[in-house]
């Protein structure tokens, strides 16, 4: 089992603090829906645990491990931005994991370059890529966004699966979606995390 125990972050913007003392436990099993109005911070908090935002202040302990350097993170954290992050050369068949390649969306599109399908499909195919990576701890931005509600209710069982090894952070703005498998709510507001 892999436990993550984040404390005493704080992240200023333009010298605007926007995370303040944020604490954060995650470990395997765990779904935590992060919920938040926009510009509140969940994104940034999302990328400072990935290493592409720097943080003013934290502590890090992952497994008992404190981490002080952050290009250590990947190690750990595997993350699905909401923006686009394949190159456009690539192809459906060079980052779907092959047991999705059956869904009617894919069957017939192996070649495809991934710029092809519409932004909800290309959200769909990072976020089933990055939960196949092998780091214990998965941070999703979004992924739900411009998806149909066929393929949102798709995705939740394999959100289960995979959480059976890792632990998962889920920024989410769809209400109700994800309540029936979370394990946990936190709300982003003033700057701190809260239980909901």
């Amino acid at each position: 089992m892999a436990t993550l125990h984040l404390d005493s972050l704080v992240y200023r913007l333009n010298d605007k603090t926007q995370l303040n003392n944020v604490y954060l436990s995650l470990q395997t099993g765990d779904i935590v829906e992060l919920i938040g109005s926009n510009g509140a911070g969940k994104s940034s908090l999302l990328e400072i645990l990935f290493g592409t935002k720097k943080a003013q202040h934290y502590h890090l302990r992952i497994d008992n491990h404190l981490i002080r350097q952050r290009h250590h993170l990947s190690k750990y954290f595997a993350f699905k931005p909401q923006f686009a992050m394949f190159p456009k050369q690539l192809r459906l068949r060079d980052v779907l994991p092959t047991v999705y390649g059956t869904w009617p969306e894919f069957e017939s599109k192996q070649n495809e370059p991934i710029h092809n399908f519409s932004t909800g499909i290309q959200q769909l195919i990072q976020t089933l890529f990055v939960l196949d990576l092998p780091q214990p701890f998965i941070l999703l931005d979004e992924p739900f966004a411009g998806l149909s509600p066929l393929l949102q209710e798709r995705l939740l069982p394999i959100l289960q699966e995979k959480a059976q090894n890792k632990g998962i952070l889920i920024v989410n703005h769809i209400p109700g979606l994800l309540s029936s498998i979370r394990t946990k709510q936190l709300q982003l507001h003033n700057g701190s995390l809260q239980s909901t």
